[in-house]
């Protein structure tokens, strides 16, 4: 097995070793390379429609801040500007970019300035968009009045606070200062763009204060004067850093950049074309298939699907493992582990599951399209499939068209509904996870999961229902469960829908393959699983 080289001119996803942990990125387009700092508290994910705008012109590599979406904090007792900027000049070691020009913006713009300083030899050019300047530092008094800790709490309620206080950020400046002294004129984004940042705060509860407390902390202005690159320092009107213009050096470029975000890339893009980068661009590799354990992205013919690889040099035949749907693999880790103490795994987040995307609809015909491209990557020509819940009517799918490429299935709690079960399903669909602009979305999806764990089916609330097993309705595992779920929102009643319609039993009766079906009370759908093992074992 050896790395696979791609198409690099699409969306491609990574994650390299820096700072003691993993580095994560999504790269985009062809031409020399930028480098792209996200603001606090979000992650690269905020930087797409820039990275698709000079997709034709540049490729550019937005890193998730450590600390924030999938990058590791790293194991320091102080994390500073510097130590951030550390930490992605590492990564572009790491990844072959011997040139970038550098865009920031907020905390993302304080790393760039930090990155021109500590590693010139990496920068071709520096384009801020709304550097940190405070004319008045933040005592750590009120620093932790600021930046408020994010604790999960059992009735979900946490889950609206983050969308509002997100949201509020917005609308004031700061954000817990609610009067008209601290309005912002900006206008306020979409529902999508609250939803995917308030989950990025979600996603980084445990890790973003030290990472956005400093931003607080770097005195930007007193550093401006040591660049030895062209800089420039982009400011706009409505951002909370716009009037802060008047305390910059006059040796300091300031430009004033449209209101309008498609006009300011485009005014951002006239500033990156005079100093391109020099040097090669690497190319795009997936690190899955080298061997070993690692997690990273496998190209599909539906786009990146992200992968965990465990014991993949191991001799034996190799597992795939799907994971309980719309659930992602990052909730199956132990699972993952023990798989692979004697045999190479691969776990994969389907399209629309997880930390996988997909353009369109997910279907199951687009999932099997995907696993028969991840097993092509890996030259796996027979595995063991393994699956937890709903993704047992992929696995038999799957195997049903792959024929002898599958050699066994392990099903963990299949849904083996009978027809008036799937019946009861269908007409009690899963909650309308699409994101709403009162962020109304959240909570349904927090009690969906509860439910599930305190009846069965979770529709049916009556005393005849309740589940007799302990409830894994903890805040700390909803919460996490949650998280996952709400990455991809407006795909968790579909990909229920998608799933549950379908008669596993009596697909899984038709396999030529052996099946193997294992339960546990506390699984979601352990009722009619251990009814089956009862049937079939009289």
């Amino acid at each position: 097995m050896a790395q696979t080289k791609s198409d690099n001119t699409g969306v491609r996803k990574g994650f390299v070793e820096a700072g003691g942990g993993l580095l994560h990125y999504v790269r985009c387009g062809q031409g020399p390379a930028v480098v792209m700092l996200h603001a606090s508290p979000c992650s690269a994910k905020v930087m797409a429609p820039i990275q698709a705008a000079w997709s034709g012109e540049f490729t550019t590599f937005a890193f998730d801040l450590p600390g924030f979406g999938m990058s590791d904090l790293p194991q320091a007792d102080d994390i500073t500007i510097e130590l951030l900027a550390d930490v992605i000049a590492e990564g572009m070691d790491a990844l072959g970019i011997s040139q970038a020009a550098l865009y920031g913006r907020h905390t993302g713009a304080s790393v760039c300035l930090a990155l021109a300083l500590q590693r010139p030899d990496l920068v071709s050019m520096m384009l801020t968009d709304g550097l940190p300047v405070f004319a008045t530092p933040y005592s750590e008094d009120r620093l932790k009045k600021y930046l408020k800790p994010i604790t999960p709490s059992g009735d979900g309620m946490h889950l609206p606070w983050t969308f509002f206080r997100y949201r509020d950020q917005h609308m004031f400046w700061p954000w817990d200062a609610a009067d008209i002294d601290h309005r912002s004129d900006a206008d306020l984004p979409d529902e999508h763009f609250l939803h995917r940042g308030a989950v990025e705060m979600l996603e980084a509860a445990e890790t973003y204060v030290p990472v956005y407390k400093s931003a607080f902390l770097y005195d930007t202005l007193s550093r401006i004067g040591g660049v030895s690159c062209p800089a420039y320092y982009g400011n706009r009107p409505g951002d909370s850093q716009f009037k802060t213009i008047q305390h910059y050096p006059e040796t300091a470029d300031i430009r004033v950049m449209p209101r309008d975000p498609a006009e300011a890339e485009l005014a951002e893009l006239e500033l990156i074309r005079k100093h391109p980068a020099e040097g090669a661009v690497p190319d795009w590799t997936s690190r899955i298939g080298t061997g070993g354990d690692n997690r990273d992205y496998i190209a599909t013919r539906h786009g990146v699907v992200y992968a965990i690889g465990a014991n993949l040099g191991a001799e034996g035949l190799p597992q795939l493992l799907l994971p309980d749907m719309p659930g992602g693999i990052d909730l199956h880790k132990a699972q993952i582990i023990a798989a692979s103490e004697t045999r190479p795994v691969i776990a994969v987040d389907p399209g629309g599951v997880g930390n996988s995307d997909i353009d369109g609809v997910a279907t199951v015909d687009r999932w099997c399209e995907q696993i028969d491209d991840i097993l092509k990557h890996l030259g796996w020509d027979r595995v063991e499939v393994i699956a937890n819940g709903l993704s047992g009517a992929l696995a038999s799918e799957f195997a049903e068209r792959a024929g002898d490429r599958v050699d066994s299935l392990l099903l963990r709690s299949p849904a083996l509904l009978n027809e008036e079960e799937r019946a009861g399903f269908i007409a009690n669909p899963a909650p309308e996870a699409t994101p709403r602009a009162d962020g109304g979305h959240l909570l349904p999806v927090w009690h969906h999961l509860r439910d599930q764990e305190l009846w069965w089916p979770w529709f049916d609330t009556s005393h005849e229902a309740v589940r007799t097993n302990p409830p894994r309705i903890s805040a700390a595992t909803l919460n996490k469960r949650a998280v996952a779920m709400l990455k991809q929102a407006h795909h968790y009643r579909p990909v229920w829908a998608e799933l549950i319609s379908r008669d596993v039993a009596a697909q899984i009766a038709a396999l030529p393959q052996p099946v193997r079906i294992e339960t546990d009370p506390s699984d979601i759908f352990h009722i009619p699983a251990a009814r089956n093992l009862t049937a079939a074992a009289a």
